[in-house]
């Protein structure tokens, strides 16, 4: 990621810095009353529990706070696609870090709405500062002091933020979508820089693990509901009893049982994790609402995995393009839908171009096997068990 020191507030930015900006165009004049937002009234969002989150308009930081409230609240399920509102708004109140992470979510939708708006950019990389400003303290806050919810909150923002590291930038000749313009085929340095967050998760919560039930049970109602199980549920497989025989042969996996307690660069602690969670997640049936239980995945990647990916290690590469097939297979998410089509399709392009399933021996045929299966990823198969 490439952060650029502006006057006022740090800006944080995803996307290539050489990217065109168009010019300003007046914002459509949205109904308020001096008591508040109407539509918010409408949808009988209560004023008291919101007023903590309204924010004054200033023109160095882009779109204005209310208008962000206003497309918050008329808008929750086309951006977040998960039930929690009411506990999110709860703890926006108190914590500066969900308050700030939601507003530039928001800010992230409306830029992708309407991306010629250079408002919506400038308000996006404003609070999305602010929130990487809240994280890195939060890290820096001893756990005592930090406390469960303090954890709850610092974990919670990790996992939203990947909202905006996966959105890709507007251009009008499209040429954002295109294979060739993926990473997979580039040779920048900060190619992987969208990833950067992601591959902290797991670092981060290993070292949470002491409050770690606490904060599943905590964030579980508040991306799949109030009495599903969720992420709870993934938790229980920690051994490859659950991933295909020619996964484990032709990634050489010899461990039989994992956790992620572990960070060292053995290759079973770098695949093993992270292949037990895609077996599993290739059974769940794709509904939109259960985007967000694929998040699990993000919370196994190994520390070396993103070396793995910027050598372009054909092992690293499908892994991650086969969890990107499998976030192919929810269609019409704002945030991650033209990103998980372009690198998918990357992926599939660059191994194809190795011919790994013409290697010799047995070697060959696994990989063969692997690149099926690669190719049929979006694809959602029922299997038995």
């Amino acid at each position: 990621m490439d952060i650029d020191t502006k006057p006022g507030f740090q800006v944080l930015s995803f996307v290539n810095s050489d990217l065109k900006i168009r010019d300003y165009k007046k914002q459509r004049h949205h109904q308020k009353s001096r008591s508040g937002c109407l539509p918010c009234k409408e949808k009988k969002v209560k004023l008291s529990t919101l007023s903590s989150i309204t924010l004054y308009p200033s023109p160095k930081n882009g779109t204005p706070g209310i208008q962000l409230l206003h497309h918050f609240c008329t808008n929750w399920d086309a951006i977040f696609r998960m039930p929690g509102r009411e506990e999110l708004v709860s703890l926006s109140q108190s914590n500066s870090l969900i308050r700030n992470t939601l507003l530039a979510i928001t800010a992230c939708h409306l830029r992708h709405m309407s991306p010629r708006m250079l408002q919506h950019r400038i308000a996006e990389h404003f609070y999305q500062s602010l929130a990487i400003q809240d994280f890195q303290t939060a890290l820096e806050t001893p756990r005592k002091s930090l406390g469960q919810q303090g954890v709850n909150a610092l974990l919670l923002a990790a996992l939203l933020l990947n909202m905006i590291a996966f959105t890709l930038p507007h251009q009008d000749n499209g040429v954002e979508v295109d294979p060739k313009s993926s990473w997979v085929f580039s040779f920048r340095e900060d190619r992987l820089g969208w990833l950067a967050l992601q591959a902290g998760l797991r670092p981060l919560s290993i070292s949470l693990s002491a409050y770690t039930d606490k904060a599943v049970a905590f964030l579980d109602p508040i991306m799949f509901g109030h009495g599903k199980t969720g992420w709870r549920e993934i938790r229980k497989y920690q051994s490859l009893d659950i991933v295909p025989e020619n996964w484990i042969r032709a990634f050489k996996l010899k461990n039989a049982n994992f956790g992620c307690e572990s960070n060292n660069a053995d290759q079973d602690d770098i695949f093993g994790p992270a292949m037990i969670a895609l077996a599993y997640l290739r059974s769940i049936h794709p509904p939109q609402s259960m985007i967000l239980f694929n998040w699990v995945f993000l919370l196994k990647i190994h520390g070396d995995l993103k070396s793995l990916l910027y050598n372009r290690d054909e092992r690293a590469l499908w892994l991650l393009g086969y969890w990107l097939g499998l976030m192919c297979r929810y269609e019409g998410i704002w945030w991650c839908e033209r990103r998980v089509r372009r690198d998918y399709e990357a992926v599939r392009m660059r191994l194809h171009e190795l011919h790994l399933g013409e290697r010799a021996g047995v070697d060959g045929l696994y990989w063969k096997d692997m690149m099926q299966e690669l190719d049929h990823a979006p694809a959602f198969t029922r299997r038995e068990g």
